[in-house]
């Protein structure tokens, strides 16, 4: 069984039931839950706390089209009819654990995630945008000053939209990792942009939103973009209205789970995915 990081809040247990019961396809039990805080914390956990976690399942199982878990009084079945897929335990993992391996690097991965997401919503484009911004294979290295410049200049140009000027080489991606949009068919401007930020660590809160402002010099926008904000984890429900009023469209971990295909959408990223999964949770179960 995958170790508990942290007994003493709801959402993580929670969290952690879901991977455990989605990779070992095995129930997990009120009392086993409370077995395992007991083992790391030294105290049995009060009733209300086991409690307060399977409502917070139930209310998760109510938010995915396809959960992988079945809530029942006393205990979290497994579905054995359906699998869960990569992209579910990629974000489960950074929920529980943050951005963490050497090998990859998972927060990039999440992005892509992200975009994959962004792209079935809107049934429009989207791209990854976030820093740092790989260089034409036939040019000589560039300056970060002029990747950025690049990278706007090139936005731009696809979105049929007038570039203004680049920010400063210090603020790298002005807060953006995904860009989607809805183009019209006579490639016009006055069109639905979303600038979206990917956050895969553990303070989402503390993550200032997208500066839409600050875009506003760079791009002279025919219809002004919307702000996103993505995350690995379930959001409370508690906290969504505040979120979206500060950070814009919401993406967490059901609505993206929700929205990517069951199939092999792509296959590099399924397979660079499915690497990084398993390294974790190798080195996670050792």
């Amino acid at each position: 069984m995958i170790e508990l990081p942290d007994p003493g809040s709801v959402r993580r247990v929670a969290d952690w039931i879901e991977l455990n019961v989605s990779v070992n396809k095995e129930r997990l039990s009120k009392a086993e839950v409370s077995s395992s805080v007991d083992r790391i914390t030294g105290a049995e956990p009060a009733e209300w706390f086991i409690s307060d976690i399977w409502r917070e399942l139930e209310y998760r199982h109510g938010l995915y089209s396809e959960p992988t878990f079945e809530v029942a009084e006393r205990t979290i079945e497994p579905r054995p009819d359906v699998e869960p897929a990569v992209e579910y335990l990629a974000c489960l993992l950074l929920s529980l654990f943050g951005v963490r391996g050497v090998t990859r690097d998972p927060g990039k991965l999440f992005e892509r995630i992200a975009r994959k997401a962004v792209e079935r919503y809107l049934r429009g484009n989207a791209i990854v945008f976030g820093w740092p911004a790989p260089s034409p294979s036939d040019s000589e290295p560039e300056s970060e000053e002029s990747q950025i410049k690049r990278k706007i200049k090139k936005l731009a140009e696809d979105l049929g939209e007038r570039f203004i000027e680049s920010p400063p080489p210090r603020f790298n991606d002005r807060g953006v990792d995904v860009i989607g949009w809805i183009p019209f068919h006579d490639g016009r401007p006055s069109q639905l942009v979303l600038l979206l930020q990917c956050y895969a660590g553990q303070d989402w809160k503390g993550k200032l939103p997208v500066p839409l402002e600050s875009w506003y010099q760079y791009i002279h926008w025919a219809f002004n973009p919307v702000r996103g904000f993505a995350v690995p984890r379930v959001l409370p429900a508690r906290d969504w209205h505040e979120a979206s009023t500060d950070k814009g469209l919401l993406f967490d971990r059901p609505r993206i789970v929700n929205l990517l295909p069951r199939d092999r959408h792509d296959p590099v990223l399924t397979d660079e995915l499915t690497v990084w999964v398993t390294e974790q949770l190798a080195e996670l179960e050792a």
